[in-house]
């Protein structure tokens, strides 16, 4: 039966591994939500001056809804500033966590290497005991006829 030397080691790593795929998965999780709320200021903006448009055309305006809506769209600018920077801020954090798994997987994959190899080596000693042994039943066989046909 085979068993693998530095199995604990192994586990370890796997472990260590799916824990850097839960940290990438919440960064990515991060960045997503950032876009998204993006995207949502945009729209908000574009619907804004959309209805600025609108009402400008109709000549149905008073000073209070222009100032309104240029404030609206200043502080807009404002937190679409800062949505960017918590964005290039969010897609550092994940390239951090893709490198970091990147280097885990790479630790996993060369402790699997040498399970493999181990277990090779394993199967090779097996079967060399195994030739071993069969090769003395045939001689032994082999033996035992000659004896009973003299």
């Amino acid at each position: 039966m085979f068993k693998f030397s530095l199995q604990t080691a192994l586990e370890v790593r796997s472990r260590q591994e799916k824990m850097r795929m839960k940290d990438l998965a919440e960064k990515l999780a991060v960045e997503r939500s950032i876009l998204k709320k993006i995207a949502e200021i945009n729209a908000n903006t574009s619907k804004a001056e959309n209805e600025l448009d609108t009402a400008k055309a109709s000549r149905y305006m008073d000073i209070n809804q222009m100032i309104f809506l240029s404030g609206f769209k200043n502080r807009m600018k404002v937190v679409l500033a800062e949505n960017y920077e918590q964005l290039k801020n969010a897609r550092t954090e994940v390239k951090e966590k893709q490198f970091a798994l990147v280097e885990a997987s790479k630790a996993r994959k060369t402790i699997e290497i040498l399970k493999e190899k181990e277990e090779k080596r394993y199967l090779e000693k097996i079967t060399r005991i195994e030739k071993k042994n069969m090769d003395e039943i045939a001689g032994n066989l082999f033996i035992q006829k000659r004896r009973t046909a003299i």
